[in-house]
């Protein structure tokens, strides 16, 4: 999919991933993990490109293999900033026990973002979305596999050195036999 850097492309993007992972045979849990982790990532990608003045296409492009979904996101941003990697206790306590953690891994996102609204397009407009920080966390705690690389001058890197980034490309994975 091409998508304008716009928060409104994030509903149509959602709505042919939904129909692709249930046309697939992905359970509905899976699905809302990865809608979930897909819909940060995009919104991240949007934000890069407008904090960099960018109205270039985001490219998102998927595929399923058996019952291996993989994501990969390409915008022309500065590249993602790392905001701190989530401990590897709170990743498996939500894991090992979904129904009371989850809720509270929310609560504390929803708690975090009401405190720094900023403004993104949607519709072609400024708008202000409460949903800015802590993406990287969600994401990394909805899915298997999570990569961050960049690109620039014809080359593709996890750690750009030596040459000027152009945009990140944000790789998700999510396996649903890890998840029955």
């Amino acid at each position: 999919m091409f998508l304008p850097p716009d928060m409104s492309s994030v509903r149509h993007f959602r709505t042919e991933l939904k129909r692709t992972l249930e046309d697939n045979g992905f359970s509905a849990d899976n699905i809302m993990h990865i809608e979930l982790a897909a819909d940060e990532a995009l919104t991240n990608a949007v934000s890069a490109n407008v904090s960099c003045h960018c109205d270039e296409t985001i490219i998102c492009r998927w595929r399923i293999d058996s019952s291996k979904f993989t994501l990969y996101i390409l915008d022309y941003g500065s590249g993602l900033s790392e905001e701190g990697s989530l401990p590897d206790t709170d990743k498996e306590l939500l894991r090992s026990n979904q129904s009371q953690c989850f809720s509270t891994f929310l609560d504390h996102i929803k708690n975090h973002q009401s405190k720094k609204p900023d403004t993104l397009p949607y519709n072609g407009s400024g708008q202000k979305h409460k949903n800015m920080g802590k993406g990287l966390k969600i994401i990394n705690a909805m899915m298997d596999s999570v990569k961050v690389m960049f690109h620039g001058e014809g080359m593709v890197d996890e750690a750009p050195a030596g040459f000027k980034v152009m945009g990140s490309i944000i790789a998700l994975e999510y396996d649903r036999s890890k998840h029955l």
